[in-house]
């Protein structure tokens, strides 16, 4: 069957022109993926080039060599669209190399015949549509499926133009004129137009994702200290706790609370209150372990996950934290506002279905290191400790003394051992 290479040039000119105006009215719509507009800009310029190598047939033959100079430079376009997707900055002067190359090239003669500057127009277009995959390979941790079938897309554009030079060499192309008698040109632009059209609505697809992953972290994420919030923090131990059933870890829970909080906000303001909610949320952080999750409850109450981590270790890691924080908030701002942390830690050994009680045991922990004068580290053993536990006295744990601390809750025990 043979196709009618003019009215394929026609079909392929409106439709990227239209793909284009449509991703360019999404970007300006909705705003945000600035890649979504630049996708739009390079189809465009890939319209006005197919245009002005037609124009060429009609007297002008140095329309053809501008606009596949044009055609490169939409396909440089996607590249710097892919690459500000992958957040990833780099200079607008490398679009142009591309172009340029094939401008040097014709205009000083090392391209002379039409084949020749093909050739040339595949390989820079298969190069950037390769660097375009290439930078969307970039993961940076980001649940996108849209992304591989992008690549994959881009991919195989680059193959697709690839393949041209084999067809070039075995069944070349005189002039441009016999482009319309030529038995494979038609199809091959065929199946660039199509490869074209999917990659411009899994672009639509790859911005909807990442719209739709910003607005679930911003839906988890404190505001202030960029901690996960409360809903985090408790979908993150139902995921802990499946995991626990499954492989029988232990965990431990630590919950914090900013000592003399609202004296703090009193005395120095609310501006500087955020501040000292920040130094903790870095403070904590900085000295949890990388599995470790910490998030803010809300006010000045944090909660920490130790996936793994026994109670020595967990004792261990509140101590750590209480010290470190005494130390970066004794003076904020330059002010000497010498805040401090009280925690309370709680380990369960034991297969649960959820941490709930986990986490009720650190509270209580936490209610007597506050009743001991704050500033402290608490640690219940078992939920029978929290039964006796408001009419005990905190003890300040290290590792080191961590069966003295919880003998100190269960007085009972400490006088029968």
């Amino acid at each position: 069957m043979h196709l009618d290479m003019s009215t394929i040039s026609i079909v392929a000119i409106a439709i990227t022109a239209i793909l284009g105006l449509v991703l360019i009215f999404n970007w300006a719509r909705q705003g945000g993926a600035s890649f979504v507009g630049m996708w739009g800009v390079a189809m465009l310029l890939i319209s006005v080039g197919i245009v002005m190598a037609n124009v060429s047939r009609g007297g002008l033959p140095g329309a053809l060599v501008l606009g596949q100079a044009v055609m490169i430079l939409g396909a440089g376009v996607k590249w710097r669209a892919c690459r500000e997707f992958s957040q990833r900055d780099s200079s607008l002067l490398y679009i142009f190399v591309g172009p340029v190359i094939l401008l040097l090239a014709a205009g000083t003669g090392l391209v002379e015949t039409f084949n020749d500057r093909l050739m040339l127009v595949c390989v820079l277009t298969a190069a950037y549509n390769f660097a375009a995959a290439t930078e969307l390979a970039y993961d940076h941790g980001e649940q996108l499926p849209s992304r591989w079938l992008a690549i994959l897309l881009l991919a195989l554009t680059s193959a697709s133009f690839l393949s041209w030079l084999p067809l070039i060499v075995i069944r070349p192309i005189p002039e441009l004129g016999t482009v319309f008698y030529s038995s494979w040109f038609p199809i091959v632009i065929l199946i660039t137009l199509l490869l074209r059209t999917a990659l411009a609505f899994v672009v639509l697809a790859m911005a909807k994702e990442r719209q739709e992953q910003e607005q679930r972290v911003d839906a988890l994420t404190d505001s202030l200290t960029g901690l996960p919030n409360r809903r985090a923090l408790f979908e993150v131990a139902d995921a802990v706790a499946q995991r626990r059933i499954l492989g029988g870890t232990p965990v431990s829970v630590l919950i914090l609370d900013l000592d003399h909080f609202k004296d703090t906000n009193d005395s120095y303001g609310h501006s500087l209150g955020d501040e000292v909610l920040k130094v903790f949320a870095m403070t904590a952080e900085k000295n949890l372990k990388v599995n470790s999750i910490v998030g803010r409850l809300g006010g000045e109450e944090f909660a920490a996950i130790l996936p793994g981590v026994e109670a020595a270790a967990a004792v261990e890691a509140a101590e750590r934290v209480r010290r470190a924080f005494s130390r970066s908030a004794a003076f904020v701002n330059g002010l000497a506002v010498g805040a401090t942390v009280s925690v309370g830690v709680a380990t369960d050994t034991e297969v649960d279905a959820d941490l709930s009680n986990l986490f009720r045991r650190a509270d209580a922990a936490l209610y007597i290191a506050k009743r001991a004068g704050r500033n402290q580290v608490a640690f219940l053993e078992s939920d029978e400790d929290m039964v006796v536990a408001a009419q005990c006295t905190a003890i300040r744990t290290s590792p080191s003394r961590l069966r003295p601390a919880v003998a100190a809750v269960r007085p009972d025990r400490a006088r029968s051992a």
